[in-house]
Parts: C-alpha cells; structure tokens; sequence
C-alpha cells in the first residue's frame, strides 16, 4: 500500500509540473507578438525613403540628399552596428550576433570603399547567406516571432530596395535619371538605420 500510494503522488507531481510547464508555455504564447500587418510597417521605411528625395527636391532641401553627407551617415551608422554587434557577440557567443557582426563589418568595408570591397561584399554576402543556410535551426529560435525578427527583415528589404535603385530598376519614377543616386543613397542609408535598429533590440 505505502509503495502504491508513493507511486500514486509520484504521478501527481508529473501531472502538476507536466500543467505548469503547460502553462508557462500557453503564457509565453500569448505574450509573444503577433505578426499581424501592424507589425510589419518597418517594411515601408525603404519606398518612404525614395518619397523622401522627392519631397527634399520638391522644398528646396536638397542638401539633405547630397551624397556626401550621405556617405559620411553610413561610415557612422555602421560603425556603431559593428560595435554593437561585435560587443553582443563577445558577451553572449551566439551564432545570430557573429552573423551581425559578419555583416555590419562587410558592408562597412563596402562602404569605405577600398580596393576589392566592390565585389568582396557578394563574397561576403554569399559566405553569411550559407552560414544562415546552415545555422538556420538555432538562428530561427532567436528570431522566430521577435521584434528583432522583423526589423531583421525589414533591413534585408530595404538593402534589396537599395540594390534595385542602383541597378536602375526604378527608371518608371519621374526624373529617376536626375535622383537615382541620391535615391540609392538614401535608401542604403534607410537600411543601415533599419540595421542598427535590429541590432540594438
């Protein structure tokens, strides 16, 4: 009887503890934020960027768009997503902050512009593309349904906004043979902050 009962509230702790992990879980669950289309307006920042060159030119503003001072944010900004990234990484020696740090400093060397950066970034991308590839299990556990998640993905969106301007794909636009430059600017200068962002979170 006394090793049927042991037994029976040997059981009894499974159960509660099997319900409070349970329910740990539904909480985390129902905390976690939903990916609804609210959340995914950082997706707009890049074609708000090229809105932006022509309201700038349309005001008179257009010191705001020059590419100097452009190129000069982007030395700055990606500065600081390299030393926040570099430092996360060294304090937590995770896969997804190696892969940021991998990133912020091959764009950073793209945008310093030295001899080999122009085709070094598509070796670099295609080396951190196969690394996510690879990695994507424990790199999605990061991730998955996080706000750093979205601005992650908002920032590789507005690099291909960027890339899309560049290549002159936007040649629709009015006057885009005028601004393509300062619109490529602009939007790679979007894509650093967006970066920057999903570094920090």
């Amino acid at each position: 009887m006394a090793a049927l009962g042991l037994e029976t509230l040997e059981l009894r702790l499974v159960d509660q503890a099997e319900y409070s992990a349970q329910s740990e879980l539904a909480r985390a669950q129902a905390k976690a934020p939903r990916w609804g289309l609210a959340a995914w307006w950082p997706m707009l920042l890049a074609p708000l960027g090229i809105a932006a060159v022509y309201a700038a030119r349309a005001v008179g503003w257009e010191i705001l768009i020059e590419k100097a001072p452009h190129e000069i944010a982007a030395l700055i900004i990606l500065s600081a997503a390299l030393l926040v990234c570099g430092v996360r990484w060294l304090i937590r020696r995770d896969r997804l902050h190696l892969v940021l740090t991998a990133s912020s400093a091959a764009l950073l060397c793209r945008e310093i512009h030295f001899a080999g950066t122009h085709r070094g970034i598509y070796v670099a991308a295609g080396l951190i593309a196969l690394w996510c590839v690879l990695w994507w299990r424990s790199l999605k556990k990061l991730v998955w349904r996080t706000a750093k998640g979205r601005w992650l993905t908002a920032a590789v969106w507005s690099y291909f906004v960027a890339v899309l301007v560049q290549r002159r794909a936007m040649k629709l636009l009015p006057d885009e043979e005028i601004l393509h430059v300062r619109m490529e600017e602009v939007c790679e200068n979007v894509a650093h902050l967006v970066f920057l962002i999903a570094a920090l979170i």
